[in-house]
C-alpha cells in the first residue's frame, strides 16, 4: 500500500516537473527534459502525466510525432476519467487518427467527456441534438448541452445557442433549463 502511495507521489511530481520544463515555470524551459519527465509521469501511472505525454506525441514535440502512441496513452489516461483524454480519444476515433475511424466509439468517449463537464463536448452534443446528426433531433437536450458550455465560457456554443433558441418553444426552453439546473457531472 505503501509503495504505491509512493509511485503515485512520484508520478504526479514527474507530471509538475515536466510542466515547469514545459513552461518555463521557476526553471529554464526544455521541452526534452519535459517530455522525459511526462514519460516517467505516464510510465508510473499517472493520468496526467499520461495525457502530456500523449500531447507531446500528437504535436511531434521533442518526439517523433505518432499519432498511434499519442492514441495510446490518451486511452490510458482517459480510462483513469482524465476529462481532456475523453475528449480528444473520441476526436481521434471521430478522424481516425492513430486508431480505426470509428464514429460510435467516438461519441462514447466524447459522451463520458461531456458528462463529467467537458465544455467542447458538450458542445459537440448540443450541436449533435440540434441537428440531429445521428441521433433523434432533441432541442431540449441540445440546450441543456449547450447551456452547460456556455456556463463554462465556450464562445462557439454561445453562437450555438443563440441560434438555436430561434427554433424553440418557450416550454422547450423552460424545460432544458431546469434540466440544467438539475445537472451534475458524473466523476
Amino acid at each position: 500500500m505503501e509503495a504505491h502511495r509512493g509511485r503515485e507521489r512520484r508520478g504526479r511530481a514527474q507530471n509538475v516537473l515536466g510542466r515547469m520544463y514545459q513552461s518555463g515555470d521557476g526553471i529554464p524551459r526544455n521541452d526534452q527534459k519535459a517530455v522525459n519527465c511526462f514519460r516517467e509521469a505516464a510510465e508510473l501511472g499517472d493520468m496526467n502525466g499520461q495525457y502530456n505525454l500523449a500531447r507531446m506525441y500528437q504535436q511531434g514535440k521533442k518526439v517523433v510525432r505518432d499519432n498511434k502512441e499519442a492514441a495510446k496513452w490518451f486511452r490510458k489516461a482517459a480510462i483513469q476519467g482524465h476529462t481532456k483524454a475523453l475528449y480528444r480519444l473520441g476526436v481521434l476515433y471521430e478522424k481516425g487518427i492513430g486508431v480505426p475511424r470509428d464514429p460510435k466509439e467516438a461519441d462514447k468517449w466524447k459522451l463520458l467527456a461531456a458528462e463529467q463537464g467537458d465544455a467542447q463536448a458538450q458542445n459537440y452534443f448540443g450541436v449533435k441534438y440540434a441537428k440531429g446528426l445521428n441521433v433523434e433531433k432533441n432541442y431540449i437536450k441540445a440546450y441543456m448541452w449547450l447551456s452547460l458550455a456556455v456556463m463554462q465560457g465556450n464562445r462557439m456554443a454561445l453562437k450555438n445557442i443563440s441560434t438555436l433558441t430561434d427554433e424553440m418553444t418557450h416550454e422547450q426552453i423552460a424545460e432544458a433549463k431546469q434540466m440544467v439546473q438539475e445537472w451534475k457531472p458524473k466523476a
